[in-house]
């Protein structure tokens, strides 16, 4: 359980470092406006998936993934420096995160039952 909540701080920790490197050192324009909302570090910690956010389309979200490939070195290297307490720096892994979407769209959805329950009830 120790372990588990080292893992979850150390998500937190790169999730921020990562934002903030992406934000302020990255110069690919692909890459502007976004937002990582997780990162998910393996057991062994040589492996970490970061969810990226706060983009529009399917084709901004491809590039953003590609500038953010392309810049996975750089990412990584800047990270080693910030937590120099890490054996090794994770390989980084780039996905989009669809929580936001799907969490719009059961908004969506639940707003539509409201709305047909509230005119239901009003012609009963």
């Amino acid at each position: 359980m120790a372990e588990q909540r080292r893992i979850d701080r150390l998500e937190k920790q790169v999730q921020e470092e990562l934002g903030s490197i992406i934000e302020s050192e990255v110069e690919d324009p692909r890459a502007r406006g976004v937002t990582v909302t997780g990162v998910r570090l393996s057991s062994d910690l040589r492996h970490a998936r970061v969810f990226i956010g706060g983009l529009g389309d399917e084709i901004e979200r491809t590039q953003a993934l590609a500038g953010l490939n392309s810049a996975r070195n750089f990412l990584r290297r800047q990270l080693s420096h910030l937590l120099p307490h890490l054996k090794r720096t994770p390989e980084l892994t780039f996905d989009y995160d669809e929580s936001i979407e799907n969490g719009s769209r059961v908004e969506e959805l639940l707003e539509q039952i409201s709305i047909r329950t509230g005119h239901d009830s009003e012609s009963s």
